[in-house]
């Protein structure tokens, strides 16, 4: 891939923008901005649809990429859960400006989708 100067990007710029590519992970980076850190269920409860399967699979995948972080903390039963990095909140960020542009859009009547309103904190 190249940019928009005709440099190819690099490694890391590459992998961001794969990451990001995938179903339901812009959703999550959202999700986590908004409620700060949560557990699987809460998590799983802001983005609705996405199953157990691929919340756990695009969870692994941002903590691998550094931009989510699991805690795990030691109680009966033990307490797992889920916030951003500090790299993850520049992309989470990134994200919000992103969708500011598309709300300015001249055809965006400002009517929120209704399963994606409550991720970032509209409802």
């Amino acid at each position: 891939m190249i940019d928009s100067e005709g440099t190819p990007l690099t490694r890391a710029e590459n992998d961001l923008f794969e990451t990001l590519s995938a179903r339901w992970t812009m959703h999550i980076l959202l999700a986590l901005q908004n409620s700060g850190e949560c557990r699987f269920g809460e998590v799983q409860d802001a983005v609705s649809g996405i199953s157990n399967r691929v919340l756990s699979s695009r969870l692994a995948g941002l903590e691998i990429s550094d931009l989510v972080l699991r805690t795990v903390t030691a109680t009966r039963p033990v307490t797992i859960t889920y916030g951003l990095t500090a790299h993850g909140r520049r992309v989470a960020g990134a994200l919000n400006r992103v969708r500011d542009i598309a709300r300015e859009r001249p055809d965006n009547e400002g009517v929120p989708n209704e399963e994606v309103s409550h991720i970032v904190g509209e409802g």
